[in-house]
């Protein structure tokens, strides 16, 4: 159960992209049409995605989106869209850095307090997590802003969600972490650090 607990931040991350797109029409680029009604729909099975190693330097560089994160050493990356998450040695979840195309001519601003609000709403509404701050900060130089979440967990216990996330050259970057209690997961305490060494190459 416990491992459970401990990757449902990862799980809602995905489903938070998904609520980006229908969230905020006009902020992700264009779609193709879906299938008419006499055409129906080509089955697809996604792939799994693969843990592979961060590079013995420790520093994973994602070239299509311009960024580098640095890791511990025995952590691992998995690529999944336009998404990459980071895990620790026992496989848990721990960062995660989300990239989302917005129009051209999106106001950073906008897409910004847009995202506030679709956070705050979806977090609430899918594990119940509780906001407890938002605040105007820089992501390696790009204004952006970072919001704080309490989630419960069992019992009393609960985890912090931290998010930070700017608009840059027509990307929203999305960096994630958790933060547990001591004893939940020993690597937890190398989240924070790992999420905050994100910057744009």
């Amino acid at each position: 159960m416990r491992s459970e607990k401990l990757l449902i931040g990862g799980v809602l991350v995905v489903a938070l992209a998904v609520v980006l797109v229908v969230l905020l029409p006009g902020l992700s680029s264009p779609q193709p049409p879906g299938p008419g009604p006499t055409q129906p729909p080509t089955p697809t099975v996604a792939p799994t995605p693969t843990l592979v190693p961060v590079p013995g330097n420790g520093t994973y560089v994602n070239t299509p989106y311009g960024y580098a994160v640095t890791c511990p050493e025995g952590w691992f990356y998995t690529e999944s869209g336009e998404s990459v998450w980071f895990s620790s040695p026992d496989k848990h979840e721990e960062v995660r850095v989300n990239t989302n195309p917005v129009q051209v001519d999106a106001v950073p601003e906008l897409v910004l307090e847009a995202l506030n609000t679709t956070y705050v709403e979806d977090l609430r509404a899918g594990i119940d997590a509780e906001w407890v701050s938002t605040e105007e900060i820089s992501l390696d130089g790009v204004p952006a802003y970072r919001s704080v979440f309490s989630v419960p967990i069992v019992d009393e216990d609960r985890y912090t969600f931290v998010i930070r996330y700017a608009v840059r050259d027509g990307v929203t970057y999305s960096v994630m972490h958790t933060v547990f209690p001591p004893g939940y997961d020993v690597y937890n305490v190398d989240a924070a650090p790992a999420a905050e060494s994100f910057r744009f190459l």
